[in-house]
């Protein structure tokens, strides 16, 4: 278990949260989460009250080489009969038991330059294993449903759990905890904000360019913040926020990796939060920045529209000129800034947790 959980951490632990509460009263589900030993004392930090942990022989590495070298044991040898959920994509063989699958998205097929070599080669060859054991599958938007559909062509349920936004957590922060965090990490004045991995797929080279043909009067009072943990094929977009700084653009990063706690106070002391990627296969960062009271540019691809609604700007991620256009628009037009903010918060009641949850448990019990 990481001590920063991915997108695809957040979303796992969330829906487990959400069961969690849901099997209180439900004596017809006994649901045990298998973690390596290492991990225990972790696992139980989170906190389940319904929720057995079981130990596992098998870290997640060691898993993972077992799995390329095609020498996994069936897990159900280990620990009984059972229906086996795996979150994050690939799966374990099993002897007589089903097995749900979480596929988030087929980026590593789609948009192959865009993915880790070492990656994409154990992602196409162990999803599709996944998908042929599968029992049901389990994804989490329309659009990934038809990418799946389209790539693997299973003969199988494919079901959606969307994702969902805590509200508890991310909610819009007052002045004085904006400023505490901000200062907290050396971020100065009002900004633009990006938050994501530093990796093409976040389409950020389009809008450093992008950011690069602002007016110089726009820059000045609003740098672009970039918040993201360091990803791959990262050098392009490395040099390009180099040349800016050099020129005199105003590009801010934090002096340190932002806690998870923190993000809500970023997102809430942002002018614009903006979110151009190239495919995502939900994109949750727009909601919550919706939720801390940000206005949102996105892209209108894949699954993000199904995500945003029209709470968002949504812009061709691949013209730089449209993504300049439209933070200058939408920086000058106050009142589409609260049209966008009120709807934001509309559009964020639509996912809930405790509603996936709900789906999935029914999904369980028709297995």
């Amino acid at each position: 278990m990481a001590p920063h959980f991915s997108g695809i951490g957040h979303y796992t632990l969330e829906l487990l949260k959400a069961v969690d509460l849901q099997i209180k009263n439900d004596k017809s589900l006994d649901v045990s989460l298998i973690v390596s030993w290492r991990n225990i004392k972790k696992a139980q930090d989170l906190g389940f009250n319904n929720i057995k942990l079981v130990r596992s022989p098998f870290s997640q590495k060691i898993s993972n080489k077992l799995k390329t070298f095609n020498i996994q044991p069936p897990l159900d040898l280990f620990f009984g009969r059972g229906i086996y959920i795996f979150p994050n994509f690939s799966s374990c063989p099993l002897i007589s038991s089903k097995s749900i699958p979480f596929i988030y998205d087929t980026s590593y097929n789609k948009y192959p330059e865009y993915t880790e070599p070492k990656n994409r080669k154990f992602l196409n060859t162990q999803v599709t294993k996944s998908i042929k054991r599968a029992s049901v599958i389990a994804t989490i938007s329309k659009s990934s449903r038809n990418d799946i559909n389209e790539l693997y062509k299973p003969n199988k349920p494919i079901e959606i759990f969307y994702p969902a936004i805590n509200q508890s957590v991310f909610y819009k922060r007052s002045q004085n905890e904006i400023k505490s965090i901000k200062d907290k990490y050396g971020i100065t004045g009002d900004y633009i904000l990006f938050v994501g991995n530093i990796e093409p797929r976040k389409n950020l080279k389009n809008l450093l360019l992008a950011y690069e043909k602002l007016a110089n009067d726009i820059k000045s009072k609003y740098p672009l913040l970039i918040v993201g943990a360091k990803g791959w094929l990262d050098d392009e977009i490395n040099s390009i926020i180099i040349r800016l700084k050099s020129q005199g653009d105003f590009i801010q990063q934090p002096n340190s990796y932002i806690k998870d706690e923190d993000l809500p106070a970023i997102y809430s002391g942002a002018k614009i939060f903006i979110y151009p990627s190239l495919y995502e296969g939900f994109g949750i960062p727009p909601l919550e920045a919706m939720a801390c009271g940000t206005p949102v540019i996105t892209s209108d691809n894949s699954s993000i529209p199904e995500a945003v609604g029209d709470a968002a700007i949504t812009v061709n991620a691949r013209s730089a000129f449209e993504i300049t256009n439209n933070i200058t628009k939408l920086i000058i037009d106050k009142k589409l800034q609260r049209e966008l903010i009120a709807k934001g918060y509309e559009q964020i009641n639509n996912f809930s947790w405790n509603k996936s949850a709900i789906d999935f448990i029914l999904e369980l019990k028709l297995l």
